[in-house]
C-alpha cells in the first residue's frame, strides 16, 4: 500500500512537470461520456469517465474540473474496468463545489497481478445542475501506470454539460373537461333566456 501511495506521489510531480499531451493518434484515451449532455436545473446527470484501447494499466489518478456556478458535483464512484480483473484499492476523490474541482480520484489493482487491456468504465461521475449555462468537464493531473509503476502516455477528451431552465409547464385541459364546460355555459344561456322570457310575460293582441 505505501508503495502504491508513493508511486502516485511520484507520478503526481512527474505530471506536473511534464504535461500529458492532450490528445495523440495511437494513444490510450481518457474521455467523458457522453462528450456534451444536457441537464435542466435541479436535475442530476451521470457521466462515465472512460479509457479506450489501453494496456497493462494497473492504476491512474485524474482530477477534474467544472464551473461551479453552473454545476455541482454530488459523487464519483468506482467503475467496473480494473474491479472486474481483481482485487481494487479505489480513493473517490475530495468534491469541492466552491472551486468546482473534485481532486485526487484514485484507483488500483492490489498484488502482483498483471495490468488491464481493452477499454470501459474507470470512474461514474454524478452532477447536479444549478443554472442555466455550459460546463466544462476537465482533466487534470492524469496519471497512467503499469503494473510496475511506469507512466502510460495517455490523450485526453474533456466534456461539456449545459444546463436548461427548469421551467413547470401548464397542462392543458382535458377534452372531457372541456366538454363539461362548454355543455354549463350552454346550459346557463338558455335558463337564462327563458327566466327573460317569464319575465316579460304574454303579449297583448
Amino acid at each position: 500500500m505505501l508503495r502504491f501511495r508513493m508511486a502516485f506521489i511520484a507520478g503526481f510531480i512527474l505530471v506536473c512537470v511534464f504535461p500529458r499531451p492532450s490528445f495523440a493518434d495511437g494513444l490510450p484515451v481518457l474521455s467523458i461520456d457522453p462528450v456534451s449532455s444536457t441537464v435542466t436545473a435541479n436535475a442530476n446527470l451521470t457521466l462515465d469517465v472512460n479509457i479506450s484501447d489501453v494496456t497493462n494499466l494497473y492504476g491512474f489518478q485524474f482530477d477534474l474540473a467544472f464551473s461551479p456556478g453552473t454545476l455541482s458535483a454530488s459523487s464519483i464512484a468506482e467503475g467496473n474496468f480494473l474491479s472486474d480483473s481483481g482485487t481494487t484499492f479505489f480513493i473517490s476523490g475530495t468534491i469541492d463545489n466552491s472551486l468546482g474541482l473534485i481532486s485526487f480520484t484514485a484507483n488500483s489493482l492490489l498484488g502482483p497481478v498483471p495490468g488491464v487491456d481493452g477499454s470501459g468504465t474507470l470512474a461514474i461521475l454524478t452532477l447536479m445542475g444549478l443554472a442555466p449555462g455550459t460546463s466544462n468537464i476537465a482533466f487534470s493531473n492524469v496519471l497512467l501506470l503499469d503494473p510496475d509503476f511506469n507512466p502510460i502516455d495517455v490523450g485526453l477528451q474533456s466534456g461539456s454539460v449545459t444546463v436548461t431552465p427548469n421551467v413547470t409547464s401548464v397542462p392543458e385541459p382535458s377534452t372531457l373537461l372541456l366538454l363539461i364546460a362548454g355543455t354549463g355555459l350552454l346550459g346557463f344561456q338558455w335558463h337564462s333566456r327563458n327566466r327573460k322570457a317569464e319575465s316579460a310575460g304574454p303579449i297583448s293582441a
